[in-house]
């Protein structure tokens, strides 16, 4: 009885630990940076691995599939756990499929490689932007600070299924201490809804400046610039992306000395002034500026006088906007949805703060842009046409 005993607890033993190392591609894929030409697919594996990209023509046979590899100095990118592969030379408004191929590697020594079990995702579709496209359905939320459900919530109310692109305006967690964090918090929920197919590009907020890995951050958003802050040209929609860094003085006791906000604002602001001289800003039909900051700022935060860091973004960005023809600046930060009209507080467009327990869902159509502010339960909070 006693050798059934243990014969039994060492099969369940084997299969508990069996099932707990099981290799998967666990977080993802999600996509980032899709242009006319490119995109990137972004994942994790459950062990270290050695993965890849397999692309091809949408409906194409398997068999035609090439394969893309995140390939550095001679090196394909291997004995990791993260993903970021780059693929190229696609054409402008064509649809693709897509598959992550990958290898445990159970040992990595100078001179033997043991590989493990070997995976393949199913095939995700996805489109390059079409340069044709005119206006668009868009949605926009911020400050989620870690809470997944009200996330979803609201990209169900705002019927996520019919938007074309989706924007994260930062505070999408609290601080960044922990890897999964980003995962958990937004990026599984966007992959579980839609963003294996449709993109999201992420602004980043002032907390997410914040915790021993938040120099980890846009590692997670890869950019070919390799910068946060960036614009898009999505058909005739100009997105500009700016990182207005954290609210209060460097200074400041909570930042231990370690940041350097002020001398990146103005390198933004120089990239932006000569954004908005370029061919690509001027030709848009449609100008969406987004901004963790607003770049106004409300009487009770200016009476507390403690916000020198969303001053010195107003500083340098709102001079430049003012006369770049903007047709609407999205923002969160203050946790509240408010709408500025034009030149009440030396802004020549309209500001929408779109708060922490409501999304926006712009249409962009007819040389028109319209909002809708809504709640998690789908209320409509306000509906305006610029």
């Amino acid at each position: 009885m006693k050798g059934l005993l243990f014969s039994i607890f060492m099969r369940c033993s084997i299969l508990g630990a069996s099932a707990q190392t099981s290799f998967t591609v666990n977080h993802g894929p999600y996509l980032q940076e899709v242009t006319q030409e490119g995109a990137t697919v972004v994942f994790t594996t459950s062990q270290k691995a050695f993965s890849w990209v397999e692309l091809k023509r949408h409906n194409a046979e398997d068999g035609e599939a090439i394969k893309y590899f995140n390939s550095r100095n001679g090196l394909k990118e291997a004995w990791n756990t993260f993903g970021s592969v780059r693929v190229e030379n696609l054409k402008p408004g064509m649809s693709y499929d897509y598959r992550i191929v990958s290898k445990e590697m159970r040992s990595f020594e100078p001179y033997k490689v043991v590989f493990g079990d070997s995976i393949a995702t199913e095939w995700y579709t996805f489109s390059t932007v079409n340069p044709q496209k005119q206006g668009g359905s868009i949605f926009i939320t911020s400050d989620m600070h870690f809470d997944a459900a009200k996330l979803e919530k609201l990209l169900r109310a705002a019927d996520y299924q019919t938007c074309d692109a989706f924007f994260y305006v930062g505070d999408m967690t609290s601080y960044i201490e922990d890897f999964d964090a980003p995962f958990t918090s937004f990026i599984d929920t966007s992959v579980k809804l839609f963003a294996s197919s449709i993109p999201f590009e992420v602004v980043r907020g002032n907390h997410e400046t914040r915790g021993n890995l938040a120099r980890t951050y846009s590692s997670y958003f890869p950019k070919k610039s390799g910068k946060i802050y960036g614009s898009y040209l999505l058909g005739d929609v100009m997105i500009v992306m700016l990182d207005s860094g954290e609210d209060k003085a460097e200074s400041h006791w909570v930042y231990a000395g370690l940041t350097d906000y002020d001398a990146y604002r103005t390198e933004q602001a120089e990239w932006l002034e000569k954004l908005i001289e370029t061919e690509e800003y001027k030709k848009a039909k449609y100008r969406i500026v987004l901004s963790h900051f607003p770049m106004v700022m409300g009487s009770k935060w200016k009476e507390e006088k403690m916000w020198y860091g969303w001053e010195d973004a107003i500083h340098k960005f709102l001079p430049i906007l003012n006369k770049a023809n903007v047709d609407l600046l999205v923002s969160g930060h203050t946790h509240r949805y408010f709408f500025h009209d034009c030149n009440v507080d030396g802004n020549a467009f309209p500001v929408l703060e779109q708060g922490a327990d409501s999304a926006v869902r712009l249409e962009l159509h007819g040389g028109k842009v319209t909002l809708k502010v809504m709640d998690v339960n789908g209320k409509v909070l306000m509906e305006k046409m610029l």
